[in-house]
């Protein structure tokens, strides 16, 4: 008998729904702030509102939608907010920068650098999604060869926001040469092999992007004082 192909089953509408919704919040097609209605969804996916509302709450518990009384709105992070994940970061990922030089496969190594070429590549030819898309990429691969299900499932439960915040807030940010140079410490140290190093290099990272963030919110402020 030949062996029969698998069934691939279509993923139901609300996940699809779910993950429309999700690339448009992350790729800014909708405001901070903007009011967003089921209607309104459904009508833009072409699906009824049965998958949208589902897909909304799922939106709400990742946080990039927020629930005021019977309105829903696109979630439009304070000072604190972003500040509460970058602390969270500041803990978690440089462990995971440490775990990784004692964990990460050649192959990872090989992925590691890969990211960094091409975002030498993105940066000479100002490529901004680019530049956005491997900062996250290069994020991800050192959390997920931690080795740690502790730690990825929890860096997992601000993932969404993280995102957002990142391509929202951080993808004009003019600190470009400097987070590459840093990208490259901390790959050094990790392939390297030197644990120590490595979470040294990202905590300084991420203690660099939690100054930065300080100085965008204060300019942001000053602007919209004028």
């Amino acid at each position: 008998m030949k062996p029969i192909s698998p069934i691939i089953k279509p993923e139901p509408l609300h996940v699809q729904a779910y993950k429309y919704i999700q690339n448009y919040l992350l790729d800014n097609e909708f405001s901070p702030g903007e009011r967003l209605t089921e209607l309104g969804l459904a009508a833009m996916l072409g699906v009824s509102r049965g998958p949208v509302r589902e897909a909304v709450r799922l939106l709400i518990h990742d946080g990039l939608l927020v629930q005021k009384g019977v309105h829903i709105y696109v979630f439009d992070p304070t000072f604190d907010d972003v500040i509460d994940v970058y602390l969270c970061k500041e803990r978690l990922e440089p462990l995971a920068a440490k775990l990784s030089a004692q964990h990460m496969s050649q192959a990872s190594h090989d992925t590691l650098l890969d990211i960094i070429n091409r975002t030498k590549q993105a940066l000479e030819q100002d490529e901004k999604r680019n530049i956005v898309n491997f900062n996250t990429e290069f994020h991800d691969l050192i959390i997920q060869s931690s080795g740690n299900k502790q730690l990825i499932q929890f860096m997992n439960l601000i993932h969404a926001k993280n995102l957002y915040m990142r391509n929202n807030i951080l993808s004009n940010y003019d600190r470009r040469d400097h987070f590459f140079e840093e990208h490259v410490r901390i790959t050094d140290a990790i392939i390297n092999g030197d644990g120590e190093q490595a979470e040294l290099e990202m905590k300084m990272h991420i203690q660099n992007d939690i100054n930065m963030l300080g100085t965008i919110f204060k300019s942001n402020q000053k602007d919209d004082s004028k």
